[in-house]
């Protein structure tokens, strides 16, 4: 009498292995669009705290707080999207308040765009 064993397949196939390797690029892909945005704010964040840490940032002309900025920015290689004009500067109890808004598109897939809205406040006292 004869038995028949049946190999059952391990691994995976070559159909789902491409569907695996469309899905890992497909998200690799969105993190390259994604993460300089992040950098960037990350880099804002860090040369707004610097403002913030500098005991003589309260005294200065509004001309002067931008001009921080946007050299920190620089210095960074993170001043593509950030632009003057997203930096406000208004008086507020004693202290000044500095905020930048702003909002980055990047090309995703054909016409589809990812925007990014940032927004960011610090008060100087």
């Amino acid at each position: 009498m004869m038995t028949s064993r049946i190999r059952r397949q391990k691994g995976l196939t070559l159909i789902g292995f491409i569907i695996v390797l469309v899905v890992v690029l497909f998200f690799a892909y969105s993190a390259m669009r994604v993460v300089p945005m992040y950098l960037e704010y990350h880099a804002l964040i860090n040369a707004m705290d610097k403002l913030v840490d500098d005991p003589t940032a309260k005294s200065m002309s509004p001309r002067k707080i931008k001009e921080s900025i946007t050299m920190s920015l620089w210095a960074s290689y993170a001043s593509n999207n950030i632009k003057e004009k997203d930096i406000r500067i208004s008086k507020k109890d004693g202290g000044v308040l500095v905020r930048v808004a702003y909002e980055v598109r990047q090309e995703f897939l054909g016409n589809i765009d990812l925007i990014g809205s940032f927004d960011r406040s610090v008060e100087l006292r």
